[in-house]
């Protein structure tokens, strides 16, 4: 094999994303397939619709936002593995990101360079080490653990509990006015307590949101990084329902049946120019799918960074 250079076209027949879901404009492979490197930068009117992985920093300039720009590295490793995956008929499924350290807020316009190398393959898991940077300046680093299974399996099984909500408090919008609508991942309080510092929210994945489309076709699921996201979002809202400017977040997103989807350690949120920045995060474990139409509860405890 000699090094390939894949455009956003071309890389369909590698990962299991369609349009703005890519996310890269282009990733390169070495001959031997241990390493990736991906360039992508999003411009203002981007004709794939990428700008929605966006978000406001504190000086207005739009920004990526941090669990998006991990998904980015994930991707950038994920082509590495076509030879390994495509003759069994399996795609990559990430199971774990851990040891995530954001630097700064990422600018869209700035030309994101992804670098992914693999630094374990056994049997059927395999781990990349991460990082991106602009301008020479490191942005993000994390590892990532991908496992595999077939499209079908994936589509397939029983479907998951769809779910009732109990009611609950509707967060400000004014808490999260710093992204688009669609990416705002916990629509109601259902219990908060200052003493413990848990709060639980809840939130329904929509059937036409507009990541369906793009993950996977065919075999929709909710994207797991916007899990991520969605204890993110529960976390803000504890620090500022108790008080706190940034907090350290113990997180799990269960069904209404109390069956585990996620679990989230030790996920750092900060707060720059009055605004949330997630600034690391141990680890992120994805235990199970979550459907166009499905309800989930976000539980988490959060202490004072």
């Amino acid at each position: 094999m000699s090094e390939t250079t894949l455009d956003a076209k071309a890389l369909e027949d590698y990962i299991p994303h369609r349009g703005a879901n890519i996310l890269a404009d282009t990733v390169t492979m070495n001959a031997a397939r241990t390493h990736a490197v991906s360039r992508t930068r999003v411009l203002p009117g981007d004709p794939r619709g990428r700008e929605i992985f966006g978000r406001r920093g504190p000086d207005g300039v739009a920004c990526w936002y941090e669990p998006f720009l991990a998904e980015l590295m994930a991707l950038t490793g994920v082509p590495l593995l076509r030879e390994k995956l495509a003759p069994l008929g399996h795609v990559a499924v990430f199971s774990m990101i851990s040891k995530i350290v954001f630097d700064r807020f990422a600018p869209l316009a700035g030309e994101v360079i992804g670098e992914a190398v693999i630094t374990r393959d056994r049997g059927a898991f395999t781990v990349f080490s991460t990082k991106a940077t602009i301008d020479g300046q490191r942005i993000l680093e994390a590892e990532v653990m991908s496992g595999s299974a077939p499209l079908a399996e994936i589509a397939g099984g029983p479907r998951a509990e769809a779910g009732e909500l109990a009611a609950g408090t509707v967060p400000a919008a004014a808490l999260f006015d710093w992204k688009p609508a669609a990416t705002r991942f916990a629509h109601t309080v259902l219990s908060a307590d200052a003493a413990s510092g848990m709060l639980v929210a809840g939130y329904r994945y929509p059937l036409d949101h507009p990541f369906v489309p793009g993950h996977f076709p065919g075999a929709p699921l909710m994207m797991g990084v916007t899990q991520w996201a969605a204890v993110a979002d529960a976390a803000w809202i504890a620090a500022r329902t108790f008080g706190h400017t940034a907090v350290v977040a113990q997180g799990t997103i269960r069904r209404p049946s109390g069956a585990e989807i996620l679990d989230v350690r030790d996920l750092e949120l900060v707060s720059e120019g009055g605004l949330p920045r997630i600034a690391g995060t141990k680890r992120i474990a994805f235990r199970d799918k979550v459907m166009p139409g499905d309800a989930v509860l976000i539980e988490v405890t959060v202490r004072p960074r």
